[in-house]
């Protein structure tokens, strides 16, 4: 387990539009912000598409991480994520969780980390910057290579 006190910094809501890549445009805020890291406690919308980590299918090992993805259209959901550097500290990177529901079919629900989104309506994305410790996101072979965030001072 890692652990760190947080400092907070600054806090910014998100609006974005219809055709806006969430990733891209998150991204685009941190630098144009100077936001370096922080987590997003909430971020909801609809999205016209979205990939996801996941799948439909029989896995052979439940417990290596998943190597397949799932693309959906038309879906409403909720996420979370954080903000981070690059193990190599060149890019700000956002890590983002979602649960989302098919609008045509009776919100069938899928969730897992998201690979890509367009926004169909609207996103609404609640940014907290942390200003210390430094996060970075660094390959951990704990959890089987997936990386993790650190915390330096």
């Amino acid at each position: 387990m890692f652990s760190a006190e947080l400092t907070a910094g600054r806090r910014f809501a998100l609006v974005l539009q219809p055709g806006d890549d969430v990733t891209e445009s998150l991204t685009r805020f941190c630098r144009e912000n100077g936001v370096e890291q922080g987590y997003l406690p909430v971020f909801l919308g609809a999205f016209s598409t979205l990939s996801l980590i996941g799948t439909c299918e029989p896995v052979d090992d439940e417990f290596e991480p998943m190597p397949k993805s799932v693309h959906l259209t038309n879906v409403e959901g909720i996420g979370s994520g954080t903000i981070a550097w690059d193990g190599d500290g060149v890019r700000v990177l956002p890590h983002l969780h979602v649960a989302v529901g098919l609008k045509s079919y009776s919100a069938t629900a899928y969730a897992g980390h998201l690979l890509a989104a367009t926004v169909q309506y609207v996103t609404e994305i609640v940014v907290e910057e942390v200003v210390s410790p430094r996060f970075s996101r660094v390959p951990d072979p704990a959890a089987r290579g997936i990386a993790n965030l650190r915390f330096t001072a």
